[in-house]
């Protein structure tokens, strides 16, 4: 099947960088939004896609393309490649981001992990024991930023097995089995003490009331102020009813909401102004509802369009359902431009 110029100019472009170029794969920038990301991998993954682009390279650039859109859609992922510039997925660059962990901290950014409750070992970046091994000897030199820095002993849980370090270029491991009672202990103390070395008092219940009295606020005064209400039944209904049939609108959007007789007659004395305000309360009321409804309608869009993409293929009848997808209450805000 032949192709055109334009797309093996983009099958070849995409190729053309090398591996670990993600920003240049993608045609964006490092300070460029996720949306911005997403945007762009979009617009990319339709033009080099093999049920789209005949050209014989284009499977190996829409690899390409996804690898790129692996890492940057990311956050842990593309954190690590802006530090280091390297491909975080890599066992050798996993094990270099174990090397370039934060000082002080038991295990850096993608070195190996200790997985309680199972056996044996569990890396951040998916491969077997061997490359915890590899991690273990050749991810960090000295310091606090290697998996096993020089140092310390870390103690897990109260089985009473410690694996010690003893620093230098080569770290190696020590298992040594304690008593019930001293592991006890030990944890109690790790726990008890700042990163300093410094014990750590208890924190008192009024210290701990304190911090969680701005959540109890914002739970509590709503329910009170329900509670006490003079009146329960709504004022106002934005669908005519047989009870809601006087109109009103809001004062900027011209949004139609209706109100009883008996609103009309509450509120027969108060002045215009107040009255503008009841009603600008009302618009608040109606653009914040749709306004979270929108965003859930987009959630659900990106969420569909995301499964019709997958590592090797679209589905185009899924991507075609999700782009056609109904979103009234997005449409509402569109047409105050509020969206």
């Amino acid at each position: 099947m032949s192709y055109t110029k334009e797309q093996e100019a983009v099958v070849l472009k995409v190729l053309s960088y090398k591996s670990h170029q993600f920003y240049e794969i993608l045609e964006v920038k490092k300070t460029s939004s996720e949306s911005e990301v997403k945007k762009s991998y979009r617009k990319l993954a339709i033009k080099c896609h093999p049920d789209k682009n005949p050209h014989p390279r284009s499977s190996e650039a829409f690899k390409v393309l996804n690898k790129a859109w692996e890492i940057l859609s990311d956050p842990q992922k593309k954190a690590i490649f802006d530090q280091t510039g390297t491909d975080p997925t890599s066992r050798f660059s996993a094990a270099s981001a174990g090397g370039a962990g934060g000082a002080g901290s038991g295990f850096g950014s993608g070195a190996s992990h200790f997985s309680s409750g199972r056996t044996g070992f569990a890396s951040a970046n998916g491969h077997p024991f061997e490359d915890d091994l590899f991690n273990m000897f050749f991810g960090g030199g000295g310091g606090g930023g290697s998996a096993f820095g020089g140092g310390p002993a870390f103690t897990f849980g109260g089985n009473g097995f410690t694996f010690q370090s003893f620093g230098g270029q080569d770290p190696f491991m020590r298992q040594r089995r304690t008593t019930r009672r001293s592991g006890a202990r030990g944890g109690a103390r790790t726990q008890q003490q700042h990163a300093d070395g410094q014990p750590r008092q208890p924190e008192s219940l009024f210290e701990s009331f304190k911090s969680l009295l701005p959540l109890l606020l914002v739970l509590i005064v709503p329910i009170l102020s329900a509670l006490f209400s003079d009146d329960t039944n709504p004022e106002y209904s934005f669908v005519q009813t047989r009870e809601f049939n006087v109109e009103r609108t809001t004062p900027r959007y011209n949004i139609p909401f209706y109100v009883n007789e008996k609103f009309v007659k509450k509120n027969s004395q108060k002045t215009k102004r107040q009255m503008r305000n009841y009603d600008s309360k009302v618009e608040n009321i109606f653009i914040h509802d749709k306004r979270a409804k929108c965003s859930r309608e987009q959630i659900r869009k990106d969420q569909m369009i995301e499964d019709a993409q997958g590592w090797f293929s679209t589905d185009m009848e899924k991507l075609r359902q999700a782009e056609s997808m109904p979103m009234p209450n997005c449409d509402i805000l569109r047409g105050l431009n509020l969206l």
